[in-house]
């Protein structure tokens, strides 16, 4: 996905409207329209995946921003050139050490939950019997890892190929 480009007008407005705090949180350093004082958070809007929007007036013009480019901005001094990954899995938590560059493929890596509600990612019950299958997939390829007598063996085998296969990527967090 490429990276939209911001002008300097609106780089410099953003710089000289908001700041960000060591916690994540994006605040108004200037008084701003609609009551908005130094010190208020800036209104977000949230997304059901979890990822939040920010909006800012450049010169009576509105624009919007992915509140982890900003947070990158705010936190480096330059707009993101790649797409931005939350470490953590939570994509409102914009503090800078949860913040790393990352491809479209690696996110995926980093997606916190399974398909269809399933609360341990990559696995699921066979519809016969009292079976548990684990898979993952990885650079386009799909891996069956095996059947298991219980959910829990087959998270297991789920995390280790994980592990080894998405490494700094690999999220742990998805399994109850």
């Amino acid at each position: 996905m490429k990276i939209k480009q911001r002008t300097q007008a609106e780089l410099d407005h953003l710089r000289s409207s908001w700041k960000i705090g060591e916690d994540g949180v994006i605040v108004w350093i200037r008084k701003a329209n609609g009551g908005k004082n130094i010190g208020d958070p800036v209104g977000l809007s949230t997304k059901r995946s979890g990822h939040q929007t920010c909006n800012l007036f450049v010169n009576g013009k509105g624009y919007g921003y992915a509140t982890g480019q900003v947070a990158w901005f705010l936190h480096h001094g330059e707009w993101p050139q790649q797409e931005i990954d939350h470490i953590d899995g939570d994509p409102q938590n914009n503090r800078k050490d949860n913040l790393r560059y990352a491809t479209r493929s690696q996110q995926s890596l980093n997606r916190r939950y399974g398909h269809w509600g399933r609360k341990n990612k990559g696995v699921y019950k066979r519809p016969y019997g009292d079976r548990w299958t684990a898979q993952i997939w990885f650079n386009g390829k799909h891996t069956g890892l095996g059947t298991f007598g219980t959910e829990e063996e087959a998270v297991e085998a789920r995390k280790k190929a994980t592990l080894e296969l998405h490494g700094e990527f690999a999220n742990l967090h998805s399994y109850a």
